[in-house]
């Protein structure tokens, strides 16, 4: 089934600037958890706040983990990259105070020249929209990129392991008429993930690790999650 909203035909960027000046309300409407995800990524970085570093986020869309590394790591230089032109303009109003430490650019997930090693990566919320190939090729790229000791933290939406959980959260995401906000209603969630999931390409964590370790990355672990969406953290 298709939801009436959505296009048969997608174009991403099309449909990101669609969504783009509803986003925050929306997102943090239908994910109870919305905060916490971008807290778990920042949280995996293994940096001091004195030091200063250079982080490369993928996906930043408005801005909200952006703000947050920002606020972070006082020290950080910060380059961001989203698909959407609206996206990209609306986080660069919302970001202005940090414009000395921070660039953003309009392109795609896993088109970035490949130079001076980065500390950290980070994405939320964006890789599955990628196709397989291209997620195992970024994953691979992101762990050249890094320096040593580097860390990649990824929010993601996730395919379960057992499609037996799949269903049960299809069928009790389809009792959802309007998307409730905070933990009252944990399942809002879903809602929106499955509709997602009829355009996406989301895969079980258990891929994206086997992936990241095929890459090189020599520790690997998922210290958060809640239903489909897991935070994974990935050190060379």
């Amino acid at each position: 089934m298709r939801y009436p909203h959505m296009p048969s035909i997608r174009n991403p960027r099309k449909e990101f600037d669609r969504e783009a000046r509803t986003y925050d309300e929306t997102a943090t409407a239908t994910m109870p958890l919305y905060s916490e995800l971008h807290q778990m990524i920042v949280w995996g970085a293994p940096h001091l706040r004195t030091r200063p570093i250079r982080i490369l986020e993928l996906g930043s869309g408005t801005g909200n983990l952006t703000a947050l590394l920002l606020e972070t790591f006082p020290h950080a230089h910060v380059k961001a990259l989203d698909i959407s032109p609206t996206m990209v303009s609306i986080s660069r109003k919302k970001l202005r105070r940090w414009s000395d430490r921070l660039e953003i650019h309009v392109g795609e997930l896993d088109d970035w020249p490949e130079s001076q090693p980065l500390d950290a990566i980070v994405s939320c919320l964006a890789i599955h929209h990628l196709k397989d190939d291209r997620k195992e090729a970024l994953f691979a790229k992101i762990h050249r990129s890094l320096r040593p000791g580097g860390y990649f933290g990824d929010g993601d939406d996730h395919l379960p392991e057992d499609s037996r959980f799949d269903e049960r959260f299809a069928a009790l995401a389809n009792r959802l008429t309007t998307a409730g906000k905070g933990r009252d209603n944990p399942l809002a969630i879903q809602k929106v993930w499955h509709e997602h999931e009829l355009y996406d390409y989301p895969v079980p964590v258990s891929r994206e690790i086997e992936w990241l370790r095929s890459a090189g990355f020599l520790h690997v672990d998922t210290p958060w999650r809640f239903f489909n969406q897991a935070v994974v953290w990935a050190y060379k």
